[in-house]
């Protein structure tokens, strides 16, 4: 990616950085933490966009998994039975590792919501089920389809709060956020009602917006939250400063 590129990103996302990192140095600070890779059962709970597959680092660190938790734009749809059957899959004295957020496009012109994607000369939608969730909210209440449930359940959370996305320059950036906030609450929520099926010892949890690029380009993060929870103490403890100075003194911030 050029450096440009990234600093059009930073004008949505200030403290965004390459999704590489990661791959490479949250693996590496999860072992300067006292986490072994081998030990480590992860799962994601990002958009099943064929984008994400493609732009998302895949660990070959020696990480286990990922199970997947996530539907349309990040949102953890398995529910309750799919962060049970995960939890039952940590190592002994091992720990789970739970990346999830929404994603979003920005363009190398700078137009957020899109993206131009493999094999295509024209942008693109960029979470396209967020920006076609943001076409239906209106004033009526949302009701669930069979037939488009997770599609549904996203204009739900728009239309509860419609005035806040529309209120800003950028309603799909503000969406985004809306949608980062229900998939943390909702993990957070799953987790807490999970805690007797856990049988490893710590939970990690690495909380972002995922920033899809143009073909040919680097995708980037901007984190929210990472955290550890001793699972036998239930004694939690913030790493996200702590790791935002890491990538500064290893010059990746």
């Amino acid at each position: 990616m050029k450096n440009s590129y990234l600093e059009t990103i930073r004008e949505y996302y200030p403290n965004a950085n390459y999704s590489e990192i990661l791959e490479k140095e949250v693996i590496a600070y999860l072992e300067h933490i006292g986490f072994n890779p081998d030990k480590v059962m992860t799962a994601n709970s990002i958009c099943s966009d064929d984008i994400n597959a493609m732009q998302f680092p895949i660990s070959d660190s020696g990480l286990l998994g990922p199970f997947y938790l996530g539907g349309l734009d990040g949102f953890p749809f398995t529910g309750l039975t799919g962060v049970q059957a995960f939890a039952h899959h940590m190592p002994e004295e091992g720990a789970l590792l739970i990346y999830y957020g929404p994603h979003i496009g920005i363009t190398e012109e700078g137009e957020i919501g899109k993206v131009v994607r493999d094999g295509q000369d024209h942008e693109s939608n960029c979470c396209g089920a967020a920006q076609a969730a943001l076409a239906k909210i209106n004033d009526q209440p949302q009701e669930l389809s069979l037939l488009d449930y997770q599609e549904d359940t996203i204009v739900q959370l728009f239309q509860k709060n419609k005035i806040r996305i529309e209120d800003e320059p950028y309603p799909i950036q503000e969406a985004t956020e809306v949608m980062f906030e229900a998939i943390q609450e909702r993990i957070h929520l799953l987790i807490t009602k999970s805690k007797d099926e856990f049988v490893g010892k710590y939970l990690i949890l690495i909380g972002s917006i995922f920033i899809n690029v143009d073909e040919g380009a680097a995708s980037c993060i901007a984190y929210k939250e990472f955290q550890t929870t001793n699972l036998y103490t239930n004694e939690v403890t913030d790493h996200l400063e702590g790791f935002v100075t890491y990538l500064a003194k290893n010059n990746l911030g």
